[in-house]
């Protein structure tokens, strides 16, 4: 397929089901509907398992229920991609994370001499 699916910005091509599960089998699991034309988030993209490449489009990682929506199911294109995020925001947050810690640490050791 040439379209590229990753984390961004994307618009729904028709309706498109949300879902609490990466799972198509049962009607339980879904939570929601992207409508034609509405846009959305996906914060994660898996790769294709039985035809289908989901998205992850609640930005919780850890707490709470994640919701998926299928963006290609057996080779059709449910959602198109407007916007990717941008690859340097990651390492910039990498980034900044390393440095406040060196920060904190520089700081610490310093309310440490301070002490004595």
């Amino acid at each position: 397929m040439d379209e590229q699916l990753v984390p961004g910005d994307y618009t729904a091509l028709l309706d498109l089901n949300i879902r609490s599960q990466m799972d198509t089998q049962s009607a339980a699991n879904r939570v929601g509907v992207y409508s034609r034309g509405v846009p959305f988030t996906v914060y994660e993209v898996y790769p294709e398992v039985n035809g289908i490449v989901w998205g992850r489009v609640s930005s919780n990682t850890g707490y709470g229920t994640s919701r998926y929506v299928g963006l290609r199911v057996t080779n059709q294109l449910k959602a198109v991609l407007e916007k990717p995020f941008e690859k340097s925001n990651t390492n910039s947050t990498a980034t900044a994370i390393k440095e406040l810690t060196g920060a904190i640490t520089i700081l610490v050791a310093e309310l440490r001499n301070q002490k004595h």
